[in-house]
């Protein structure tokens, strides 16, 4: 045989034994090979699937800044075929169609655009909002990835959370998958608005050094923050849902526990990843162990990642990344058998996920990789026998907690406060603390089901002090915190608004946004949560794009309109949330 694979298999029937009931199998499918571009293209790709007897697709529905699906936010990609929105068909063919495939929506994440061009497209991040874009010490922004969106910027933050949360809204996916959840390097992660963030926050002035401890403390913490984020608001909306990262193994793996801070992920890149399945953010780790089998010492490296994965998931699904683009058929068997092995302390992942599906074979380099072999997906097939279910996730099946968040706004403005702190107490005892991000939103995951009391407190601002606060197992509640003295009277619900006179400041918080408000010039609608009276809103500060559903927080004066009915006008609004 070409690739000497039958043998291969052969040697590892008795381990394929072992997984026989649940075990996550899944390819990445990048976005700009052919993959799911057109109806045909998902129609392979799912017979491949189906033929390698895998059970997942993490498909890349935004690559740098566009969209392989319907979006309001951002421009459709190129390479898509005109009106073909590729999740929706993939999702019905792969959920619909025997046995079921799970879909899980890829995200670049950082990339938003290639360092040699300039999207033309208005509607596109750096179009609409260039002033987001990562710098590094020296003030250059084009990194090895292009152009970047930086964690530290609250505008970035806000608008990549808005893009995922539409997806999860609106499709029927059965997970969230990050890349690129991270910086380029150490000199990265200057944009001017978080440097004075950071300064602001430390008493500091001038620009950090990029090895100084405290600052690339504060950029790993953003990056954390908008994982937090999302993955807070993911998962109340739709408990089931799954979320992940292609995650950095850069070098050598960790040789104890302790050795993690030193690697690549923690110290240069700033991507907490073990951090991350600690505070239970992540529900699925699939580090990229891209190794060359046939090279010695990298094959030791992709065995000491592979371990070190299997002995520290904390509760969580640990799945190894295999880079098959790099191997024969016959070294990625291998790989995949060490990955099913247990370590030498007896413990062993969910899975293994192949990079990637288009390049299906290679001779060590990424250049050298050979596309859509037919053999190799036959070889997998043999391999695993059988299709079973991916693994379950006991924290979701049955859940005993739920996750309390919310936003802290300046009462007088609605301004966020960055960096408030807040506390969570049950029965009198301090159970967390919480720092608020750049927007002013805060989490605290996986609480267990009961009554929790919160302090807030910022520098300069009398406490609030939130009584009874109600969490439910496998339940999200998001609770709008006022800080200071308010401006305007705070109205608890709309239909109120027409016992108060025109002209009166007014602030409604926590209300629905009744259908998308993409164009500034046009009026916002919002209603209660649980009311159909709606009243318009004519927004006079900039703000991000809204969708239908999303929470919103308003400030500006009542009006009557010239047909009688009232609205608001001179208005600012925060967003809140989809909860």
């Amino acid at each position: 045989m070409r690739y000497g694979w039958t043998l291969a298999a052969g040697m590892v029937l008795t381990m394929s034994a072992a997984y026989s009931q649940a075990e996550f199998r899944g390819f990445w499918v990048d976005g700009f090979n052919p993959g799911f571009h057109t109806p045909e293209q998902v129609d392979t790709l799912l017979q491949r699937v189906r033929a390698a007897n895998m059970n997942a697709v993490i498909v890349q529905m935004r690559k740098r800044g566009d969209a392989h699906y319907r979006s309001s936010l951002e421009p459709v990609a190129t390479q898509q075929q005109e009106g073909f929105d590729a999740l929706a068909y993939l999702i019905e063919k792969a959920h619909n169609e025997t046995p079921r495939i799970e879909v899980h929506v890829w995200v670049n994440c950082h990339p938003i655009w290639p360092g040699g061009s300039w999207p033309n497209d208005p509607k596109h991040i750096l179009n609409r909002y260039p002033e987001v874009q990562t710098e590094d010490y020296e003030g250059k922004r084009i990194t090895e990835v292009g152009y970047g969106g930086d964690w530290g910027h609250p505008l970035y933050h806000e608008w990549f959370t808005k893009v995922v949360l539409d997806i999860v809204r609106r499709y029927d996916v059965d997970g969230i998958h990050f890349d690129y959840i991270r910086y380029t390097g150490e000199r990265w992660g200057y944009n001017p608005v978080s440097v004075e963030r950071f300064n602001r926050r430390y008493g500091r002035a001038g620009k950090p050094d990029p090895t100084d401890p405290l600052w690339k403390q504060w950029r790993r913490d953003q990056v954390t923050a908008v994982v937090r984020k999302i993955y807070a608001q993911a998962t109340a909306l739709k408990p089931a849902l799954k979320v992940s990262a292609a995650l950095i193994t850069w070098g050598d793996g960790p040789s104890n526990t302790d050795d993690w801070v030193n690697r690549s992920a923690y110290r240069v890149v700033f991507q907490d990843w073990q951090g991350w399945l600690k505070e239970g953010i992540l529900d699925m780790a699939i580090p990229m162990v891209y190794y060359h089998e046939g090279n010695p010492r990298h094959a030791e490296f992709y065995r000491r990642w592979a371990n070190f994965l299997k002995d520290h998931q904390h509760g969580r699904v640990g799945v190894v990344g295999i880079g098959n683009y790099l191997n024969s058929v016959e070294n990625t068997l291998k790989q995949v058998e060490f990955a099913r092995e247990p370590s030498p302390s007896g413990n062993r992942v969910h899975g293994v996920n192949f990079f990637s599906y288009a390049a299906t074979t290679g001779v060590g380099t990424e250049e050298g990789s050979r596309r859509y072999e037919e053999a190799f997906y036959t070889a997998l097939g043999d391999y695993f026998k059988e299709w079973v279910p991916t693994p379950s996730m006991p924290w979701k099946q049955s859940p005993t907690g739920g996750h309390l968040m919310g936003t802290v706004l300046k009462a007088g403005d609605l301004t966020p406060v960055d960096g408030a702190t807040v506390e969570i107490y049950q029965a009198g005892s301090l159970v967390r603390t919480l720092t608020a991000d750049g927007n002013g939103f805060f989490a605290a995951v996986h609480l267990p089901a009961g009554a929790y009391s919160l302090v807030v407190r910022a520098e300069g601002m009398p406490a609030q002090f939130v009584s009874q606060v109600w969490v439910a197992a496998g339940m999200g509640t998001n609770l709008p915190i006022l800080l200071g003295e308010p401006s305007a009277q705070v109205v608890r619900r709309v239909e109120s608004l027409s016992n108060l006179p025109a002209g009166t400041p007014l602030a409604l918080i926590g209300k629905v946004v009744v259908q998308d408000w993409l164009a500034p010039e046009q009026p916002l609608r919002v209603r209660d949560a649980l009311g159909e009276t709606a009243v318009e809103v004519h927004v006079s500060e900039p703000a991000l794009p809204l969708l239908q559903g999303d929470r919103v927080a308003v400030m500006g004066i009542l009006s009557q309109r010239a047909d009688g009915g009232l609205g608001i006008e001179n208005a600012k609004v925060r967003w809140l949330g989809v909860l």
